[in-house]
């Protein structure tokens, strides 16, 4: 009887259960079914662009690797759009059938030529390749270019004559310096978002490739003088750059004319390859060679412990400067005869307001007998300057006969040069050194 009883009340709630479980039944949402076999074509995933800008007319070639899948490929469409333009334009529409299967890519290969539209500088150009298939399913790939100057400029900032004071006459042999300014205004590349945009002179330019320098002499023909690689080493840009290019003046007449000439150059993907822009220097006068004096026989004479009153020389009075003289005048003396070894120094004081410059000397390791013997004070003065800044020193030691040195007087345009006649040693200590002298 109890059973019976909790039989009725429960069947209530199983009723209300049977219910709900039949409700969801009915809810439930069928499984998805395969309602075609057709699927989208493949673009591997190769880059479709090489560099971030462009000139104008320049032919991109981009390879598309690609694959059908359910249906094969029917064509290619290359789509165009010119920021802030909204639309796209067909350009190119490429039959699938020109594609070429590739085995080292695993993939059907097509090169669409991308040729760059007239634009204004720095506008993005977008080009969108349009895979179709014969189902009519499509794939996209786009890619953006900016726009970039083709020709790059070149200008003469500034002339310096670098072995030579500014008043001096040009002769051959001087090295002039220079200065030129290539893509003024360039930058290289477009400051994209959320970077501030160029500011409003700036230009977009193609890399600069090289520069080649060309001169002409007198009446001869203009020949090409040198050219490099901009920059020397590393990765190539647009944007603007100085170069200093020294140019050693060749042999020509005094009264002749010598003329450079720079052309800047940057690589294009077209006919001519290349864009140059060019600029002619001032012409510059050759002039004739200073003669130094002739030789002047000088002997120095080092005695005792502090080397006595014929030790030191004033090269600018061509006098010997007695011990206790004033070092402001001791250009060139013997301060040393240690281990058998012979040293040279300038004694002129480093110290004071504002500091002296004291004489400096290079010894002439190649050439030496060549450069005395045509000495001028153009030579002198060129080889003195072009010799690295650590080979000019007030120090020399080890000196021997025959040694030919160059000594720039206390920092002034005045130069002469020694050549080391004989060296006499006449006591462990004492010893007498002659030289061969050439100044003003």
């Amino acid at each position: 009887m109890t059973i019976q009883r909790y039989i009725l009340r429960v069947m209530p709630l199983l009723a209300v259960a049977g219910g709900l479980l039949a409700g969801c039944q009915k809810n439930d949402e069928r499984p998805y079914g395969v309602s075609s076999d057709d699927r989208f074509p493949t673009i591997l995933s190769n880059p479709l662009g090489t560099a971030t800008k462009y000139a104008t007319g320049e032919t991109v070639p981009v390879e598309l690797q690609f694959a059908g899948q359910s249906a094969p490929l029917q064509e290619i469409r290359i789509f165009q759009r010119i920021e802030p333009a909204s639309d796209s334009a067909v350009v190119q529409t490429l039959p699938a059938s020109r594609a070429a299967y590739s085995r080292l890519k695993f993939a059907d290969t097509l090169v669409a030529n991308l040729v760059l539209p007239v634009a204004p500088n720095q506008a993005r150009v977008r080009f969108s390749a349009v895979l179709v298939s014969t189902n009519g399913l499509t794939k996209t790939r786009s890619v953006s270019f900016r726009v970039a100057e083709a020709t790059p400029t070149v200008r003469v900032a500034s002339v310096t004559n670098v072995t030579a004071p500014a008043a001096a006459a040009l002769i051959p042999g001087d090295v002039v310096r220079y200065s030129l300014l290539l893509n003024e205004n360039g930058i290289n590349l477009y400051p994209e978002r959320p970077a501030p945009p160029p500011a409003a002179t700036a230009v977009l330019f193609n890399n600069l490739d090289s520069l080649v320098t060309y001169v002409k002499v007198g009446t001869a023909a203009e020949r090409r003088f040198a050219r490099q690689r901009l920059p020397s080493a590393g990765t190539q840009t647009g944007a603007v750059t100085t170069v200093n290019f020294d140019a050693t003046l060749p042999p020509g007449t005094p009264g002749q004319t010598v003329v450079f000439r720079f052309e800047a150059k940057s690589r294009y993907l077209g006919a001519p390859n290349v864009r140059v822009s060019s600029v002619t220097a001032a012409p510059l006068t050759l002039g004739g060679p200073t003669a130094l004096a002739a030789a002047r026989p000088v002997t120095l004479t080092y005695t005792g412990a502090t080397g006595g009153d014929l030790a030191a020389f004033d090269l600018t009075t061509f006098a010997t400067v007695a011990a206790a003289g004033a070092a402001s005048s001791k250009d060139v003396a013997i301060t040393s005869t240690a281990n058998n070894s012979v040293r040279l120094q300038a004694l002129n004081p480093t110290t004071g307001t504002p500091p002296p410059v004291p004489t400096r000397f290079v010894r002439v390791a190649t050439g030496g007998a060549a450069l005395y013997a045509g000495a001028t004070l153009n030579s002198v003065r060129q080889a003195y300057i072009t010799a690295p800044a650590a080979n000019q020193v007030s120090i020399l030691d080890n000196v021997v006969v025959g040694d030919v040195i160059i000594a720039r007087l206390r920092g002034q345009d005045q130069y002469a040069v020694l050549q080391v006649a004989g060296i006499n040693r006449t006591s462990a200590t004492d010893v007498a050194v002659s030289f061969n002298i050439k100044a003003l």
